[in-house]
């Protein structure tokens, strides 16, 4: 008898139930499905060219569309990536966090908050030094080979003279640089509060970097003077906030002490720290005890060690999660 169809009320009411568990089933799923992947994560092969060599054969792995600071923490390369090991083995992987969870404050382990924030700034800082690096050794070997200079190494020196106001190749060596990991991310910590500032997660500003003028790429402080027309500069994202960070340390003016030193270290193969060079930075901040500050979160969290780090060629995750 075809129970569909059937007049018998104990079978229909049978039907009704069983049919009902199917779909508390299938909503179950769906529903885990939808929890569980809370992130659009993209693998992406960067693009060969011929100032970010070192990187063509990375993977990177995006991370975007972040709801809370738990989901992130739970997520599957996140929770796999742990601070102490790479401390210990000086490999990172190619992570790349797009935004900050809005409710990193949340996490009411201070420990675990740190941890987080530094899983997602720590990759950034890495990945943005290794192209000033591989940058750095193509314009030294345009310059140790200039008498055979191609037009497009020519064109490329030129536009990095622009961007880096310089007018020598000795000038954009010293300009064209990496910044000590160690303190990239002690000020990424002090400027976004461990990435809990408004200016962090609404606009990906890791540096509280100022704009001025008529521009819809910034934030307008709370506390501004009523006749003041700054404001604080946003990204699309947190990885564009580290590459500006990096760019106005190579080459604002206020920081030619800095950069002048760097190259010192680096010309007698002296390691850069963060703690030496933050004595430079005096004209970062209002505060008087700016660098003191950050040589303290340096001490304190132990950043020197993420000096050195290389990035994982591929993680242990070999599919994507979209």
């Amino acid at each position: 008898m075809n129970i569909l169809i059937s007049q018998n009320k104990k079978i229909q009411l049978l039907f009704k139930i069983y049919y009902l568990i199917f779909l508390l089933i299938v909503l179950s799923v769906l529903t885990s499905l939808i929890f569980t992947n809370n992130f659009y994560q993209k693998s992406v092969r960067i693009e060969n060219t011929s100032v970010n060599t070192d990187e063509k054969d990375r993977t990177i792995y995006y991370i975007s569309e972040l709801h809370t600071a738990k989901s992130l923490q739970q997520n599957k390369f996140i929770h796999d990536f742990q601070i102490d090991h790479i401390r210990e083995t000086k490999v990172i992987p190619n992570l790349n966090v797009v935004k900050l969870p809005r409710d990193l404050r949340s996490i009411n382990s201070i420990k675990s908050r740190k941890e987080l924030f530094i899983k997602i700034t720590l990759p950034l800082i890495v990945q943005e030094n290794n192209k000033l690096l591989s940058l750095n050794k193509k314009i030294n070997s345009i310059k140790i080979n200039f008498d055979t200079v191609s037009r497009k190494e020519a064109v490329l020196i030129k536009k990095l003279m622009g961007e880096y106001k310089a007018d020598t190749l000795d000038a954009l060596l010293i300009k064209v640089d990496k910044i000590p990991v160690s303190l990239a991310l002690a000020q990424a910590a002090i400027e976004s509060g461990w990435g809990t500032s408004r200016f962090a997660y609404e606009g990906n500003a890791l540096f509280g970097q100022y704009v001025w003028g008529v521009t819809n790429n910034g934030i307008i402080p709370n506390d501004r003077e009523t006749d003041a027309n700054y404001k604080i500069k946003s990204f699309n994202s947190l990885s564009d906030s580290v590459a500006s960070y990096m760019k106005n340390l190579n080459t604002n003016f206020h920081y030619n002490e800095f950069r002048v030193n760097r190259f010192v270290l680096r010309s007698n193969n002296i390691p850069l720290t963060g703690s030496y060079l933050a004595e430079y930075l005096i004209s970062y901040s209002i505060e008087d005890d700016y660098t003191d500050k950050i040589k303290k979160i340096i001490e304190i969290n132990e950043f020197e060690d993420f000096e050195n780090l290389t990035i994982e060629k591929q993680l242990s995750l070999v599919s994507d999660i979209i």
